[in-house]
């Protein structure tokens, strides 16, 4: 076993979420045989419906019951409380009940024994639809609290009553409330990232040059389940007054893996539909954020996140790139980011996106910023601390068939004042180019392959695969570690081979 990366890290590399009663009245006849005319009956009054609150409470009640002691097997019971005009992040109830699997019940175990805290009613609407059936939304904001110590703070979610009719294809009719979504054509996130990468040499898994790179930067998470969308700009202002807005031409999956004019481009690939989009160059050196100059089809994409990186790993280091993240304006809570998505063919040329009309916009707000460098000493980042077997039997398995590593973790620990962290990803991954004779992506994916952890959390099994199927060799490999907050903000290591 090898001592990977202990904490004195940087001094090594710097060197280097009743009813109303009903009253009936008898009327008394006078005397001499003559009576009254009795009086007019008052009607009951009907039983009053439950109030607002009452349907809240009721809704959070089996909200929390449906995910109390097990994952439902089947997708129509995990998503009994979705009306059938939802619509969330691009996925309709029936896509989500079609994809529900064993493995997606898996990755979200973590949402077993959560609870709606401190609900509160924001807005209610309640409007007659055309074919005259009453329909009640209701907005409600709460934390969702989880058994593993995190909450999420701030949640919203429309919530429907009553009648969806005209709404879809599908509408629903009952008296309890049920998740109507929030109307994305698809789904838009933004994470803010600390990001320690070690990185080594394919060639024999001896440190690199630089041997550490350390990143703060956001990550724009757009993916798009119903294919609605061919690229999207993301834009922001910046940290400097009077500097030019910054943004990003983000271009689809499927248009990076099939178009004709991105075969052979850098980012060319076998990615998956359901992938992230990723940004289109603007230069060999991906340095510049203007959606306006961006070339996709001669610089081909990159990944989607933006932010400094430096490999001086000392307080002036940290500084640098500090004050080059400010400038970016991404360095405060309640920052915005619009992403504009387009369905049209604006991502063929430069500025193609100029004159044409989104079809679906979406602001959105940095909820948290990424903690600033010089607050992150070397053992707030996860990390394996050891690995065995030893690096150059790792990476010669990486290059054929593949094995199993053994790893020793250190979690991540955010600074004083920071929100708990829980492990959020432990996986293992590598590509390779595409055989030479073959049509297609020049680049081949594989699917990241999940470790495992031990119970006391302290060590984990990191099984990886060889050569990808269908590629001629391997030519990058990953070990990848991460943390999150829950609230919009992650540490992640990532233990490079290349």
């Amino acid at each position: 076993m090898k001592t990977l990366h202990p904490p004195t890290l940087w001094r090594r590399a710097a060197l280097a979420s009743a009813a109303g009663a009903a009253l009936s009245l008898a009327a008394c006849g006078g005397g001499g045989g003559t009576s009254d005319t009795p009086p007019t009956p008052t009607p009951p009054t009907p039983p009053a419906g439950p109030t607002t609150q009452e349907l809240v409470q009721a809704y959070v009640q089996a909200s929390d019951l449906l995910l109390a002691q097990r994952m439902p097997d089947g997708g129509a019971e995990r998503y009994a409380l979705v009306d059938g005009c939802y619509l969330g992040n691009g996925s309709t109830k029936a896509m989500l009940v079609a994809n529900w699997s064993a493995a997606q019940a898996q990755n979200s175990a973590h949402l077993l024994g959560r609870k709606m805290a401190n609900v509160q009613v924001l807005a209610e609407r309640k409007t007659t639809n055309a074919d005259g059936s009453a329909r009640h939304e209701v907005d409600i904001g709460y934390d969702e609290k989880y058994t593993d110590g995190t909450t999420v703070i701030g949640q919203t979610e429309t919530v429907v009553a009553g009648s969806t009719s005209g709404a879809c294809a599908t509408p629903q009719t009952g008296d309890a409330l049920r998740a109507l979504g929030n109307g994305r054509v698809a789904a838009v996130a933004l994470v803010s990232r600390d990001r320690l990468r070690v990185l080594r040499k394919l060639a024999d898994g001896t440190p690199g040059s630089p041997a550490y790179r350390l990143h703060r930067e956001v990550v724009f998470n757009l993916t798009d389940p119903a294919k609605v969308a061919t690229y999207a700009v993301v834009s922001w202002a910046p940290g400097q007054a009077g500097a030019a807005p910054l943004s990003l031409k983000l271009l689809s999956p499927r248009i990076a893996r099939d178009a004709a004019e991105m075969q052979g481009l850098p980012g060319n690939a076998s990615y998956a539909d359901n992938d992230t989009f990723r940004n289109c160059l603007s230069n060999t050196g991906n340095t510049e954020a203007s959606a306006a100059t961006a070339d996709c089809t001669r610089l081909g994409v990159g990944g989607n996140a933006w932010g400094p990186s430096t490999t001086q790993l000392d307080a002036q280091g940290f500084a640098a790139a500090d004050a080059a993240f400010a400038s970016l304006g991404l360095d405060k809570a309640g920052a915005e980011v619009t992403f504009a998505l387009y369905a049209d063919d604006g991502w063929k040329s430069v500025n193609g996106q100029q004159g044409k009309t989104p079809v679906a916009t979406y602001t959105l707000k940095i909820k948290n910023p990424a903690y600033p460098l010089a607050q992150l000493p070397a053992e707030s980042y996860p990390m394996f601390n050891t690995l065995s077997p030893a690096e150059a039997d790792i990476v010669a398995a990486f290059k054929a068939g593949g094995g199993t590593a053994q790893a020793t973790l250190q979690a991540a620990t955010p600074p004083a004042g920071g929100l708990p962290m829980v492990r959020s990803s432990l996986y293992s991954f590598r590509q390779g180019p595409k055989n030479a004779a073959d049509a297609g992506p020049a680049r081949v994916r594989t699917a990241s392959i999940p470790g495992t952890v031990a119970a006391d959390g302290k060590t984990a099994t990191l099984p990886f695969g060889g050569k990808p199927d269908g590629a001629s060799a391997t030519n990058y490999a990953e070990f990848g570690l991460g943390y999150t907050d829950r609230n919009g903000r992650d540490i992640q290591y990532t233990l490079e081979y290349q």
